[in-house]
């Protein structure tokens, strides 16, 4: 491991939140000012590979990187793009429900839940939409 991915991960497991690549280059790049944008996306999908880190890929949104590899489920707000670890010991039997139904061997599952965040619906209720952090 590079000094650099070194930096990375280190960036992901010091994290509070869930981040994205862009929020984590910031974050590297005070460290390492000559570091490459595309240095950092290619490690965290490298260390997302190979179970160090879980990535979240959000369609339209940016990906969200989590430092824990536990089974965990989240919410992901769709207005700001927040993503927050939930502990829901029922959605273990989700597991059990479908392998039954499918005769799959499940090997994993992750539930992401979408809402609104509390934040967003503030900013929503104060005539705002919640995107830009006001």
């Amino acid at each position: 491991m590079t000094t650099q991915r070194a930096a990375i991960l280190a960036e992901v497991q010091a994290a509070d939140e869930h981040l994205t690549a862009g929020e984590i280059f910031e974050r590297v790049r005070r460290k390492y000012p000559t570091i490459a944008y595309g240095t950092v996306y290619r490690t965290l999908h490298l260390l997302a590979e190979r179970g160090l880190i879980q990535e979240f890929p959000f369609g339209d949104q940016a990906s969200r990187f989590d430092r824990r590899t536990d089974r965990h489920d989240h919410v992901h707000c769709t207005s700001c793009g927040a993503l927050v670890d939930v502990d829901v010991p029922s959605a273990i039997l989700a597991r059990q429900v479908a392998a039954d139904q499918t005769g799959y061997e499940i090997h994993g599952h992750q539930t992401v839940f979408t809402g609104i965040c509390p934040d967003c619906q503030r900013a929503r209720q104060n005539g705002k939409d919640g995107r830009d952090g006001d």
